[in-house]
């Protein structure tokens, strides 16, 4: 017999590696000659700066610099110093599979630090990162929609897709020389910097994304060595960028993330030799992702109504954004210093921690930690810094009942204040910016052919042109048809009915 298949391409994001690699930071080096030796070690830092991601072959690659930042108190002044120390990291991965045409998501996160003088001068460092990497591609699925022939009966149903168009990344820089103006003290020297992105709006062409954006940067510096006086500075830059993906349609819809790979401040005298001027500079990454809202009928069963036939199935799944977050939550709490008398608050920064997800009972619950980091000064006016963790929960209601529900999160921690609340206590509040893709995985039975046997018609009673069926509530016409080597159509046509599965006992006529 000659029949006909019918496939559908369907395109998917594919996550063909998801895992994690540690980087050891041990580092043993001696202070510049410009800085003054050290009284006591406020804080080490490690920021680790992703500047590439390659793939070759099987191997991915992931180079980047780890800046060492060390505050401490000098031991002359007791003032607050900064000392900053670059090391070059690189790390291979093996992707088990060659890969082509991927792309590469990594984040960085600091494990821990350990960090000792040996020496006023010298420095005795250990610590650790891991880079968490996913790498994805667009993958085509041919899903087998329809198969034509001569007395072939089909089962369909339809279910929507979201259809991947485009996926892609491109690297951008952004550069300004910032004007800090005259309303704040001069710079002596950066304590610390910091970039976050917020995207606002885009615009797709034909393989073109119009993405307008905002950089807030955020400086912390001291302005007068001998007493320690900290200043913050914030600033914000419009980034407009025209990122090419090929494969992006007019008017599709877009899940756009821009991440802050590296950046660098610089101070720049001005014409009349004040410190007023920053040399900004920043690589970003755009990665792209288009898709369109696509209808799909899925064959799931088949069967001849003259012959022997045999259907051969496999296993699909088909994944549909049902939902999408992207909110900005206050958290708020109250860490308890015991052991120093805050005198005043001079900056507050922090960091998430354990981020866990919870899917049950249609709600999505976010679980996590923020690593509260304070500088401040004591009852005498000596610089001090203090560290605390602080738990957040939220929980968000579903609209989708199916317990194949899965998510890809991105939260980041936008902003953290915090003030002093009596001499033993400090309110934090810190902004969190909760985003998550929210999807269904739909799981089939799916048609890929069948085997008709010409030489063995199937057996039916000639005898009557209609044969009497008692159906049992909740029985299903295809069920019986199948049974009965006959069309879903004639059964209902004859019995006057309309649905595909009945709602009582009832007595149907089978024609033959």
């Amino acid at each position: 017999m000659d029949y006909s298949i019918k496939k559908e391409p369907l395109f998917v994001c594919e996550t063909i590696f998801d895992g994690i690699v540690e980087q050891p930071v041990d580092l043993d080096f001696s202070l510049p000659d410009y800085c003054p030796d050290i009284q006591n070690i406020l804080k080490c830092q490690i920021r680790p700066q992703i500047s590439s991601k390659n793939i070759s072959g099987d191997k991915l690659y992931v180079d980047g610099n780890a800046d060492i930042i060390l505050i401490y108190l000098d031991e002359e002044k007791s003032t607050i110093r900064c000392c900053e120390h670059t090391c070059p990291f690189s790390t291979s991965i093996n992707l088990n599979n060659s890969v082509q045409d991927a792309i590469v998501i990594a984040k960085t996160k600091i494990e821990y630090v350990n960090c000792r003088a040996v020496t006023p001068r010298r420095l005795d460092i250990h610590g650790a990162f891991s880079i968490h990497a996913k790498v994805k591609c667009k993958k085509e699925k041919n899903i087998v929609c329809d198969i034509d022939g001569i007395g072939i009966e089909k089962k369909k149903i339809s279910s929507q897709h979201n259809n991947l168009l485009a996926l892609g990344q491109q690297y951008f820089n952004i550069a300004e020389t910032i004007d800090k103006g005259t309303k704040q003290p001069d710079i002596e020297y950066i304590l610390k910097t910091s970039v976050n992105v917020n995207l606002q709006d885009y615009k797709t062409l034909q393989n073109k994304v119009m993405i307008n954006a905002e950089a807030n940067v955020k400086i912390v510096y001291i302005s007068d060595l001998e007493y320690s006086n900290v200043e913050i500075f914030e600033h914000s830059i419009p980034i407009s960028q025209i990122v090419d993906i090929e494969g992006v349609q007019d008017d599709c819809n877009c899940d756009i993330v821009i991440e802050v790979l590296n950046h660098n401040i610089n101070i720049k005298p001005n014409d009349n030799g004040e410190n007023n001027l920053l040399l900004f500079e920043c690589k970003m990454e755009a990665t792209v992702s288009a898709y369109e809202e696509k209808d799909v009928d899925i064959l799931t069963d088949i069967y001849s109504i003259d012959y022997e036939s045999e259907p051969k199935y496999e296993k699909i799944s088909i994944s549909n954004i049902i939902d999408r977050l992207d909110e900005l939550n206050l958290i708020k709490g109250n860490i308890d210093i015991n052991d120093n008398n805050i005198s005043e608050i001079i900056d507050a920064s922090g960091n998430l921690a354990n981020i866990k997800i919870f899917i049950k009972d249609q709600k999505i619950k976010f679980d996590g930690k923020i690593n509260i980091c304070v500088l401040a000064k004591d009852e005498n006016d000596i610089p001090v810094y203090l560290e605390r963790l602080i738990e957040f929960s939220r929980e968000y209601s579903l609209n989708n009942k199916s317990e194949n529900i899965f998510c890809e999160e991105n939260v980041i921690l936008k902003s953290c204040n915090c003030r002093l609340i009596g001499k033993n206590s400090v309110e934090i509040i810190a902004e969190i910016q909760i985003g998550a893709l929210i999807y269904v995985e739909n799981k089939y039975m799916s048609v890929t052919d069948i085997f008709v046997d010409e030489e063995k018609p199937r057996e039916k009673d000639k005898k009557a042109a209609i044969t009497l069926y008692y159906a049992d509530d909740g029985e299903e016409i295809w069920d019986i048809a199948r049974k009965y080597c006959t069309s879903v159509d004639k059964i209902k046509k004859e019995n006057e009915i309309d649905t595909d599965k009945l709602q009582n006992r009832n007595m149907l006529f089978i024609p033959m």
